[in-house]
Protein backbone atom coordinates (compact mmCIF):
# COMPACT_ATOMS: atom_id res chain seq x y z
CA UNK A 1 0.00 0.00 0.00
CA UNK A 2 1.35 3.54 -0.92
CA UNK A 3 2.60 5.82 1.62
CA UNK A 4 0.77 9.25 2.17
CA UNK A 5 3.01 12.01 3.60
CA UNK A 6 3.61 12.27 7.18
CA UNK A 7 3.88 15.19 9.44
CA UNK A 8 7.49 14.84 11.61
CA UNK A 9 6.98 16.41 14.85
CA UNK A 10 10.32 15.67 16.27
CA UNK A 11 13.37 13.52 16.02
CA UNK A 12 16.07 11.19 17.89
CA UNK A 13 19.79 11.52 16.99
CA UNK A 14 21.69 8.61 16.15
CA UNK A 15 25.51 9.54 15.36
CA UNK A 16 24.62 10.94 12.53
CA UNK A 17 21.04 10.06 11.75
CA UNK A 18 18.03 11.49 12.48
CA UNK A 19 15.25 8.98 13.41
CA UNK A 20 11.84 10.50 12.71
CA UNK A 21 9.21 10.47 15.47
CA UNK A 22 5.36 10.91 14.15
CA UNK A 23 1.92 10.80 15.94
CA UNK A 24 1.21 7.47 16.40
CA UNK A 25 -2.61 7.82 14.81
CA UNK A 26 -1.28 9.86 11.31
CA UNK A 27 1.42 6.85 11.42
CA UNK A 28 -0.48 4.04 11.17
CA UNK A 29 -3.54 6.07 8.76
CA UNK A 30 -0.68 7.02 6.27
CA UNK A 31 -0.21 3.17 6.07
CA UNK A 32 -3.36 0.73 7.16
CA UNK A 33 -0.81 -2.26 6.43
CA UNK A 34 1.28 -0.80 9.80
CA UNK A 35 -2.11 -1.77 11.94
CA UNK A 36 -3.45 -4.88 10.19
CA UNK A 37 0.08 -6.39 10.03
CA UNK A 38 1.74 -8.79 12.44
CA UNK A 39 4.12 -7.29 15.03
CA UNK A 40 6.54 -8.91 16.81
CA UNK A 41 7.17 -6.91 20.24
CA UNK A 42 10.19 -6.48 21.39
CA UNK A 43 9.20 -5.60 24.78
CA UNK A 44 9.50 -2.19 26.97
CA UNK A 45 12.31 0.21 27.46
CA UNK A 46 13.10 2.85 29.78
CA UNK A 47 14.19 5.11 28.03
CA UNK A 48 16.30 8.39 28.45
CA UNK A 49 14.98 12.00 29.69
CA UNK A 50 15.94 13.46 25.92
CA UNK A 51 14.33 10.06 24.26
CA UNK A 52 11.03 10.11 26.63
CA UNK A 53 11.06 14.21 26.20
CA UNK A 54 11.09 13.93 22.06
CA UNK A 55 8.16 10.82 22.43
CA UNK A 56 6.06 13.75 24.72
CA UNK A 57 5.76 10.63 27.32
CA UNK A 58 5.75 11.26 31.22
CA UNK A 59 9.27 10.38 32.64
CA UNK A 60 8.14 7.08 34.39
CA UNK A 61 6.47 5.70 31.18
CA UNK A 62 8.34 3.10 29.89
CA UNK A 63 8.71 2.63 25.92
CA UNK A 64 7.86 -0.61 23.70
CA UNK A 65 9.99 -1.66 20.80
CA UNK A 66 8.05 -3.73 17.53
CA UNK A 67 9.33 -4.80 14.29
CA UNK A 68 5.78 -4.73 11.78
CA UNK A 69 6.25 -7.55 9.44
CA UNK A 70 4.18 -6.48 6.38
CA UNK A 71 6.03 -2.81 6.12
CA UNK A 72 9.14 -3.90 7.89
CA UNK A 73 9.35 -1.03 10.55
CA UNK A 74 11.07 -1.61 13.69
CA UNK A 75 9.65 1.29 15.73
CA UNK A 76 9.79 2.74 19.50
CA UNK A 77 6.37 3.38 20.71
CA UNK A 78 5.57 5.87 23.35
CA UNK A 79 4.58 3.86 25.70
CA UNK A 80 3.10 -0.03 26.19
CA UNK A 81 0.11 -0.70 24.14
CA UNK A 82 -2.73 -2.16 26.62
CA UNK A 83 -5.54 -4.59 25.85
CA UNK A 84 -8.92 -2.66 24.46
CA UNK A 85 -11.27 -2.95 21.74
CA UNK A 86 -11.07 -1.94 17.83
CA UNK A 87 -14.19 -1.38 15.77
CA UNK A 88 -13.82 -2.26 12.34
CA UNK A 89 -15.29 -1.90 9.14
CA UNK A 90 -14.70 -2.52 5.16
CA UNK A 91 -12.86 0.87 4.94
CA UNK A 92 -11.34 2.27 7.97
CA UNK A 93 -10.83 1.56 11.87
CA UNK A 94 -11.55 3.26 14.90
CA UNK A 95 -10.83 2.63 18.84
CA UNK A 96 -13.55 1.45 20.51
CA UNK A 97 -12.26 1.54 23.85
CA UNK A 98 -13.27 5.45 24.78
CA UNK A 99 -10.38 7.57 24.14
CA UNK A 100 -8.10 5.39 22.64
CA UNK A 101 -6.77 4.19 19.07
CA UNK A 102 -5.57 0.80 17.92
CA UNK A 103 -1.41 -0.04 18.06
CA UNK A 104 -1.40 -3.02 16.35
CA UNK A 105 -4.87 -4.86 15.16
CA UNK A 106 -4.54 -8.51 15.27
CA UNK A 107 -6.29 -9.95 18.19
CA UNK A 108 -9.63 -11.97 18.00
CA UNK A 109 -12.87 -11.24 17.19
CA UNK A 110 -15.40 -9.85 19.90
CA UNK A 111 -18.51 -9.54 18.39
CA UNK A 112 -20.78 -7.18 16.02
CA UNK A 113 -21.94 -3.71 16.73
CA UNK A 114 -24.48 -1.48 14.71
CA UNK A 115 -24.67 2.42 14.60
CA UNK A 116 -27.91 4.81 14.63
CA UNK A 117 -27.07 4.80 11.02
CA UNK A 118 -27.22 0.88 10.43
CA UNK A 119 -23.24 0.55 9.82
CA UNK A 120 -21.95 -2.10 11.19
CA UNK A 121 -18.18 -2.83 12.95
CA UNK A 122 -17.04 -5.65 13.87
CA UNK A 123 -15.16 -5.31 16.82
CA UNK A 124 -11.95 -7.09 17.76
CA UNK A 125 -9.92 -7.28 20.83
CA UNK A 126 -7.05 -5.30 19.92
CA UNK A 127 -3.97 -3.51 21.69
CA UNK A 128 -4.52 0.28 22.07
CA UNK A 129 -3.03 3.12 22.88
CA UNK A 130 -4.01 6.67 24.51
CA UNK A 131 -4.78 9.53 21.72
CA UNK A 132 -1.65 11.49 21.06
CA UNK A 133 1.13 8.82 21.41
CA UNK A 134 3.99 9.06 19.43
CA UNK A 135 5.96 6.80 17.55
CA UNK A 136 9.90 6.84 15.96
CA UNK A 137 10.87 5.18 13.42
CA UNK A 138 13.99 3.68 14.85
CA UNK A 139 14.59 1.30 10.95
CA UNK A 140 13.45 -0.39 7.87
CA UNK A 141 14.48 -3.68 8.00
CA UNK A 142 13.12 -6.34 5.33
CA UNK A 143 13.53 -9.79 6.82
CA UNK A 144 12.60 -11.40 10.10
CA UNK A 145 15.95 -13.08 9.94
CA UNK A 146 18.16 -9.59 9.85
CA UNK A 147 15.50 -8.43 13.04
CA UNK A 148 16.37 -11.56 15.17
CA UNK A 149 20.08 -11.05 14.33
CA UNK A 150 19.47 -7.20 15.07
CA UNK A 151 17.49 -7.75 18.44
CA UNK A 152 19.32 -10.93 19.73
CA UNK A 153 20.25 -10.93 23.43
CA UNK A 154 17.31 -8.02 24.07
CA UNK A 155 15.72 -9.64 26.87
CA UNK A 156 19.15 -9.76 28.62
CA UNK A 157 19.19 -5.74 28.59
CA UNK A 158 16.07 -3.96 28.08
CA UNK A 159 15.55 -3.88 32.43
CA UNK A 160 19.35 -3.06 32.76
CA UNK A 161 20.88 0.86 33.41
CA UNK A 162 22.52 0.29 30.13
CA UNK A 163 19.37 -1.21 28.08
CA UNK A 164 19.29 1.97 25.88
CA UNK A 165 22.75 2.26 24.98
CA UNK A 166 22.56 -1.34 23.68
CA UNK A 167 20.08 -0.67 21.64
CA UNK A 168 21.23 2.11 20.10
CA UNK A 169 24.71 0.37 19.65
CA UNK A 170 23.06 -2.76 18.13
CA UNK A 171 21.09 -0.02 15.53
CA UNK A 172 24.64 1.96 14.80
CA UNK A 173 25.13 -1.54 13.70
CA UNK A 174 22.84 -1.99 11.33
CA UNK A 175 23.97 1.38 9.54
CA UNK A 176 27.31 0.32 9.45
CA UNK A 177 26.50 -2.80 7.88
CA UNK A 178 24.51 -0.80 4.96
CA UNK A 179 27.41 1.49 4.43
CA UNK A 180 28.93 -1.39 4.12
CA UNK A 181 26.69 -2.81 1.77
CA UNK A 182 26.75 0.24 -0.50
CA UNK A 183 30.12 0.67 -0.56
CA UNK A 184 29.43 4.11 1.11
CA UNK A 185 30.61 5.97 4.28
CA UNK A 186 27.55 8.90 3.75
CA UNK A 187 24.26 6.89 3.16
CA UNK A 188 21.05 8.73 4.11
CA UNK A 189 19.63 5.94 6.60
CA UNK A 190 17.37 8.60 7.50
CA UNK A 191 15.54 9.69 4.47
CA UNK A 192 15.67 6.06 2.86
CA UNK A 193 17.83 6.91 0.28
CA UNK A 194 18.72 3.66 -1.79
CA UNK A 195 22.09 3.12 -3.46
CA UNK A 196 23.01 0.51 -5.75
CA UNK A 197 23.30 -2.96 -3.94
CA UNK A 198 21.32 -1.46 -1.14
CA UNK A 199 19.45 -4.62 0.33
CA UNK A 200 16.90 -1.86 2.04
CA UNK A 201 17.59 -2.59 5.80
CA UNK A 202 17.94 1.17 6.94
CA UNK A 203 17.72 3.83 9.97
CA UNK A 204 14.54 5.56 10.11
Amino acid sequence: MSETPLEQLASLQLDSDQLPIYELAAFNAADLDRVTSFATSFGSWQVPTEVAVALAMAADVRAAVAWIHDTGELVLLGGVPQLGEVAVDTLDYEAYTAGEMPAFLGGSAAGVERDDEGNAYELFKAEVMPAGTRVALLAHVKRWAKVHELMWGWRRHQDEPDGWSWLVGRLGRLASDTDKTNGTDNTDNANGTDNTGDTGDHLG
